[in-house]
């Protein structure tokens, strides 16, 4: 499989996107639970990339928008894989799909993150001391296109959670880690799962 992040990397990215300084624990998703997709026989390849998505910070950007939704794709798609839904998958740059994969995915929507500026300020005062949080939603759209037939399909969620930024959460990183990849799991059960239930994924691989 072609990852361009490692999940450890994914997390340090997501905690640089929720704070300037100090350490950030980040809880599970508030919108979504656990579902159960059909079971299906196909596992196909997958091609992806970020389309019109854009990622905002409040009080500060600190990552790109492709570089957010690259991420977010990253970690669905590892999802999806895990779970025997696709047998692999890879980025690509937009507009570039090569017409080898089975399914040719785009992503598209938004990564918000809101959060108190005067906290912020009180923390940087405080060398991060006294916590501040920031809040992540999520409205994330998928568009999947099967290359043989040119047939479309779409998904959608919304999500949140939110990260804590204080200096002494340093130790908490491996449930940020644990919570993180929860709300992802979750995300692209019931992405797949609207997907699925579309129409896609039920014919026979392209080879």
């Amino acid at each position: 499989m072609s990852s361009i992040f490692c999940r450890p990397l994914r997390v340090t990215v997501a905690a640089i996107c929720i704070g300037l300084s100090g350490c950030a624990y980040i809880t599970e998703g508030s919108k979504l639970g656990p579902i159960s997709p059909s079971a299906n026989n196909m596992k196909p390849m997958v091609e992806h990339t970020v389309g019109d998505f854009a990622f905002t910070l409040e009080g500060g950007k600190m990552a790109t928008s492709n570089l957010a939704g690259t991420l977010i794709n990253q970690s669905v798609m590892e999802a999806w894989q895990d779970k025997g839904y696709i047998r692999d998958h890879e980025a690509v740059e937009p507009g570039e799909f090569t017409g080898k994969a089975d399914y040719e995915l785009t992503l598209s929507g938004s990564q918000y993150g809101d959060s108190s500026i005067g906290m912020k300020i009180l923390s940087g005062l405080t060398l991060t001391l006294i916590p501040y949080t920031v809040t992540q939603n999520y409205d994330i759209q998928y568009t999947l296109a099967d290359v043989k037939t040119g047939k479309k399909y779409t998904g959608s969620i919304e999500e949140a959670n939110k990260g804590y930024v204080e200096l002494f959460m340093l130790f908490a990183l491996p449930f940020s880690k644990q919570n993180q990849d929860a709300m992802f799991e979750w995300i692209g059960d019931h992405l797949y799962d609207q997907l699925y239930r579309n129409g896609a994924f039920q014919a026979a691989p392209v080879r």
